[in-house]
């Protein structure tokens, strides 16, 4: 069967026209283009994704940025804030300019690959105090309300949702100075993006077991992190598309 797309991708591809590099600073989204943004990767804008927002939104201030792949990103905990910042700097997992660092920590660091500076934000004491009271009562219904009564849960989590609302307004009519510590750093920038040998299957090997072809740095033996066991998934039936 034919396949035939229901609109045409063109007009969404990078112009192939030559750049001016460096000839203006890069744009980047509003605050508001940017929260725009969150709740389509997100799903909705919650008090981490909005800090997160807001510390992107700042850091492509503060650096003198020229190239928009100048810049790297790191979030130092698993948290909502990295759709935030990915949201304001479009910097991404995919393509390599955001990581996690696992730290403990509700804080970021940004780098300029050209020019070296690298700057962390972190939350004031204050905001920080509030974020994390409300991220434990979050926590706490996440493991209790929401595996016992259902209209307890409903109840208690429409009370979460209010106070949510109540800091997200509360912090956007503060200043970034209100809100945020900021730091210039030192720090390797290699730390703030994933390498390109994880980003390219740049010496392609098949498995000597299933047959498909593997990053060469990758398999053990000859033999990749699915089949060996290093990653636990059993194929069931392929699914006619």
């Amino acid at each position: 069967m034919t396949y035939t797309p229901d609109f045409e991708i063109e007009d969404l591809l990078p112009s192939m026209k030559k750049r001016g590099h460096g000839k203006s600073a890069p744009s980047y989204p509003s605050l508001r283009e940017a929260l725009e943004t969150v709740p389509k990767v997100h799903g909705h804008i919650c008090t981490a994704s909005y800090l997160g927002t807001r510390m992107g939104h700042l850091a492509v201030r503060l650096l003198d940025l020229k190239r928009k792949r100048d810049l790297v990103a790191a979030v130092e905990i698993l948290t909502c804030a990295a759709d935030g910042i990915a949201a304001a700097t479009q910097c991404s997992f995919g393509s390599g300019r955001l990581v996690f660092l696992d730290h403990g920590k509700f804080a970021a660091i940004f780098g300029n690959l050209a020019t070296g500076e690298a700057l962390r934000i972190k939350c004031t004491p204050s905001v920080d105090e509030e974020h994390i009271d409300y991220g434990k009562q979050l926590e706490q219904f996440y493991r209790v309300y929401a595996k016992g009564d259902l209209e307890k849960a409903l109840a208690e989590r429409k009370r979460l949702q209010k106070i949510e609302r109540e800091l997200i307004l509360k912090w956007h009519r503060m200043s970034d100075s209100e809100l945020f510590i900021v730091t210039r750093v030192e720090v390797d920038l290699s730390k703030l993006m994933y390498p390109l040998e994880m980003q390219y299957i740049a010496s392609p090997k098949r498995c000597t077991v299933c047959n498909e072809i593997t990053e060469a740095t990758r398999l053990s033996n000859g033999i990749c992190a699915l089949c060996s066991g290093d990653f636990e998934i059993r194929e069931l039936e392929k699914v006619e598309i």
